[in-house]
């Protein structure tokens, strides 16, 4: 995709969202789209949720009017439809608060639908050599798990001001400079725009929250996008928007590791995660949102370097790399909170 179509459509994105975003607030207080403060609420009065419905719109539009549609294909069609299906199975939930099973078994059928379209989907380990062994028939399996637990990562995620739209805006620019695929580039300009678009009435304090449509958008996008590759190129492209998203996904993992080790449900709503606890500590949303951004954006860039330069050397440079920044912000918390005491008189809003 050129730099001016790639302009074009995050700029169209980021316009539309800035525009529509003010009338979805009057929308969803008639709609009853309301997150109500409770006991692990962050916020103190009903925030609009659902907002991840303006994120969709605004990139739907930019992608319908600036991407290079005539490149497209069956397996784009069914991962840009994937995408918008999730997105109003995230809607359903904040909605009628699906319960976990039916929200896994929906999210499972989208998730195996896109993969089907994608025939040999993820042929290898999506990890450097020589540890990118072939999968042979668990593929299909591989990408199932990895399309819904990025998911449910990022919703898990989103639970600061903030924070799920930075990663958005960075993740989304990402993909636009890894250029796997032009369709794939273009989705990720839109999505990047819409992200930016959305922080001016997400950053704390947040006036609307993206809610699981808008987690479940941009998780299943970020985690599907790849797939648009060559099937030679797709574990790549997968090891690289895991290197991006890894921040968010270093700390699902850990906490749901965490959880288990002390024998808690891990369906179980909960306000333990690492950027949750960080701000238990006496941080604010703003700085732990700048914080994990920042770390995002730097090991986006090292995996954008090492993927220019077809280096296995720095791919495992870039992997140590994602490892040393989890465990700094581990120490961060640490220090802070006296090895992982938890404390209740800072609540932070939580994800399931």
């Amino acid at each position: 995709m050129s730099l001016r179509g790639t302009f074009a459509t995050l700029a169209l994105s980021l316009a539309a969202t800035l525009a529509g975003t003010p009338l979805f607030l009057r929308a969803a207080r008639r709609w009853g789209l309301l997150d109500r403060p409770n006991a692990r609420s962050a916020h103190t009065r009903a925030t609009p949720r659902g907002g991840g419905m303006v994120v969709l719109a605004a990139s739907a539009l930019a992608l319908g009017l600036a991407a290079p549609w005539r490149e497209a294909t069956r397996l784009h069609v069914a991962v840009l439809m994937g995408a918008v299906l999730m997105a109003l199975v995230g809607l359903l939930d904040d909605r009628l608060r699906l319960s976990v099973g039916p929200k896994l078994v929906l999210q499972i059928t989208v998730a195996a639908a896109v993969v089907w379209a994608a025939g040999d989907a993820l042929p290898r380990l999506p990890l450097p050599q020589p540890l990118d062994l072939p999968l042979s028939g668990w593929g299909a399996a591989v990408a199932v798990v990895w399309l819904v637990a990025v998911v449910n990562f990022y919703n898990f995620l989103d639970g600061i001001d903030g924070l799920a739209a930075v990663q958005g805006l960075i993740t989304g620019l990402g993909i636009v400079l890894a250029g796997w695929d032009p369709l794939a580039g273009a989705a990720g300009a839109a999505l990047a725009g819409a992200s930016l678009g959305f922080l001016f009435f997400n950053w704390s304090p947040a006036r609307v929250f993206l809610g699981d449509a808008g987690s479940a958008l941009l998780g299943f996008a970020f985690a599907a996008l790849p797939f648009m590759a060559p099937a030679a190129a797709r574990p790549g492209a997968v090891f690289f928007v895991a290197l991006s998203l890894w921040l968010f996904l270093a700390d699902g993992v850990w906490t749901v590791a965490r959880r288990l080790a002390l024998g808690q449900d891990v369906l179980e709503a909960h306000r333990e995660h690492v950027y949750q606890r960080l701000v238990r500590s006496g941080l604010t949303h703003r700085e732990v949102a700048l914080g994990v951004g920042l770390g995002s954006a730097a090991l986006t860039l090292v995996a954008l370097l090492a993927r220019r330069a077809s280096s296995t050397a720095l791919d495992w440079a870039a992997l140590a790399a994602a490892l040393v920044l989890f465990g700094a912000e581990l120490a961060v918390l640490r220090r802070r909170d006296g090895g992982g005491a938890v404390r209740d008189s800072l609540p932070a809003r939580a994800a399931p």
